[in-house]
């Protein structure tokens, strides 16, 4: 099992989220930050759990606040927080968004509403990639 942060500030899209991962058979457990900030906040004090199990956040860039490539920049530049696996899911498929994000080492970027492709390869995670715990 691992922990899947959703960082999103839309109600309806984490909601779309939320059931995808219902309906597959991938062993998550599913937390909301809804904006970088909040992110940053909860993978510092609250995930305690991503030290036991591994973590990745799908990450929105389009939010109020901090959004996707700040809270990118701020995450890998954390000595704490670097190695996070990270996948974009947002609406924008701009090449110079792919480009940021790619630029701090996304595992993936995915445009909505691709969650069946998404949803794949986070089960192929699941069944034997090694992914890093937080420090």
């Amino acid at each position: 099992m691992f922990t899947v942060l959703l960082v999103e500030d839309d109600d309806l899209d984490a909601e779309m989220v939320n059931r995808a991962f219902k309906k597959s058979d991938v062993p998550v457990r599913l937390e909301r930050a809804v904006d970088g900030k909040s992110a940053l906040s909860m993978l510092h004090n609250e995930l305690s759990i991503a030290k036991e199990h591994p973590l990745i956040v799908f990450l929105d860039l389009n939010m109020p606040g901090v959004n996707g490539h700040e809270f990118l920049e701020r995450l890998r530049n954390d000595d704490t927080l670097r190695s996070t696996t990270v996948f974009v899911l947002t609406t924008s498929s701009h090449a110079r968004d792919v480009e940021r994000a790619y630029e701090k080492n996304v595992a993936g970027y995915f445009t909505k509403p691709q969650l069946s492709h998404l949803i794949g390869v986070l089960k192929s995670y699941s069944q034997g990639a090694e992914l890093p715990k937080l420090k």
